[in-house]
């Protein structure tokens, strides 16, 4: 009997280690998963986030989740649909901003892979909630 190993494509993987890289907040290779003119743009509570390079679609990722006093991965997921993959989170943390007091906060939509790099992120952003303590 032969064993069909199972290779996932190149954007499942793309995607998931995306995920994977927000959750480790290594913002480095983040960067290296986005193409250079990646087009993001994010729903924010009160405002949309729009921007056309990698390094400022990772500076907005650095400044939401780099300098937190704490920081714990609740969610993360994962699947593809139509040929876009869908990607959500959710993190508990300690903002900078509020050092003695945890937060959720979560994030989910959809990103586009071209050449094995994200072209495009489109995302929902709960914004900050304050929690009690777990």
């Amino acid at each position: 009997m032969s064993t069909t190993l199972y290779a996932p494509p190149k954007a499942d993987t793309t995607a998931r280690a995306f995920l994977d890289a927000l959750a480790r907040r290594d913002f480095a290779i983040l960067r290296g998963l986005l193409a250079d003119d990646v087009w993001f743009r994010i729903l924010l509570p009160r405002q949309i986030v729009e921007t056309h390079t990698a390094g400022e679609a990772v500076a907005a990722f650095h400044q939401w989740y780099g300098t937190v006093a704490a920081f714990e991965v609740q969610h993360l997921d994962h699947h593809t649909m139509a040929g876009r993959e869908f990607v959500a989170y959710r993190f508990r943390l300690r903002p900078a901003w509020a050092p003695d007091q945890w937060h959720l906060i979560e994030q989910s939509g959809y990103v586009r892979i071209r050449d094995g790099r994200i072209s495009r992120l489109d995302l929902v952003c709960t914004g900050f909630h304050p929690v009690d303590p777990m």
